[in-house]
């Protein structure tokens, strides 16, 4: 008798700390970040730039920290929409459909000619997401670019009243001074924004740009006072993009879409279902059962009388569901709405991600 009261209050006790340890569910999803340029200080004419410097720090930060997609765009990013169009209008080669089976990779495959299904799919007549034609077409990738401008960096300060001792032992003062942007790449507008300062005169050795944190011959590192000011920002500053990224949603865009008919239980044709490819996956921390609201957008709608900008337009389409997620994208089905067109905005439901379907 006294073994069972012991096995059932072992087990209780177990069992406690587990709903007070964060599980996988309870992770936020990782979002797309691109690190942009930061400019140099205004007449600046040093043979280094202190903006490289800033933006490979902040890169540096986020990949240690493993808390977001780092990317880096090669090529016009803005052009890929376009030339997607023009194969369209010219009778090229379709967008890829895909023909997933409930698991395995999905076989992309490509359609030509004006013969075939998707061609047919594609003239079909969509009705307009009124009132996003007022506005332009986003063409650009759903991402947050980080970039800012340096508007101080004095590795040695001179100082008229330093109360530090003269000769080889005097140290540097350094003063550093960066505006950092948290930029949404759709649209352009700016999400987030903040100064960060920083001072120090802890260096053992003077700045020098050529051996920015590089170790001397008995394997220890000897900073400058530019060193530790630099590296008091870079933690600052990763610490304000973490926090604000965790406070967004996860964006993406719908990059193909499957339509395929139901059959009844007489054998007729049925309703129109669409399965959906997305640029999200697994990297980004979706999973199946993840759910995304679809928006069409138009960007910057002018008041015609005083031609002010009056914002971008979001135009709620319907909500997908993941069924599959591989490393780079995802496979959904549209549980609400439908008439998806390549391109949409797709946006969580949550900052948080889910590890199982609801």
């Amino acid at each position: 008798m006294k073994n069972k009261i012991w096995s059932k209050i072992f087990i209780f006790v177990f069992f406690i700390p587990c709903f007070f340890i964060s599980s996988p569910s309870q992770a936020f999803y990782k979002k797309k970040v691109l690190v942009g340029q930061f400019k140099d200080p205004a007449g600046w004419d040093k043979p280094y730039q202190p903006g490289n410097i800033i933006a490979e720090l902040i890169t540096q930060e986020l990949t240690r920290q493993k808390r977001v997609h780092m990317l880096s765009i090669s090529g016009n990013m803005e052009g890929a929409m376009d030339n997607q169009n023009k194969l369209l209008d010219n009778g090229g080669v379709e967008p890829a459909i895909f023909n997933c089976g409930e698991l395995g990779f999905p076989g992309i495959v490509s359609i030509q000619g004006s013969g075939s299904p998707m061609r047919k799919m594609n003239q079909t007549p969509m009705a307009p997401h009124w009132p996003v034609g007022m506005g332009r077409v986003p063409k650009k990738a759903s991402l947050t670019e980080i970039r800012g401008e340096v508007i101080k960096f004095q590795p040695d300060l001179k100082t008229e009243n330093s109360s530090q001792p003269p000769g080889p032992l005097k140290r540097e003062n350094a003063e550093l001074q960066v505006h950092v942007e948290l930029v949404q790449n759709k649209t352009g507008r700016i999400l987030f924004e903040r100064t960060f300062k920083a001072f120090s005169n802890l260096g053992n050795r003077p700045f020098s740009w050529e051996k920015l944190n590089m170790e001397d011959r008995q394997g220890k590192y000897e900073l400058s006072s530019m060193n530790h000011a630099l590296e008091y920002l870079k933690r600052e500053i990763g610490t304000f993009i973490m926090e604000k990224l965790d406070s967004i949603r996860l964006e993406g865009e719908i990059i193909a879409i499957n339509k395929k008919e139901t059959m009844s239980q007489m054998g007729r044709k049925g309703q129109v279902e669409e399965e959906v490819l997305v640029n999200l996956g697994s990297t980004n921390g979706v999973r199946i059962g993840d759910l995304f609201k679809v928006h069409a957008m138009g960007l910057g709608l002018h008041d015609p009388f005083t031609g002010n900008d009056l914002g971008d337009i979001y135009v709620k389409t319907g909500v997908i569901q993941i069924l599959h997620a591989w490393e780079g994208f995802s496979k959904a089905r549209s549980l609400a709405g439908k008439d998806y067109e390549t391109g949409f905005l797709i946006r969580s439901t949550t900052a948080l991600g889910r590890n199982k379907l609801p």
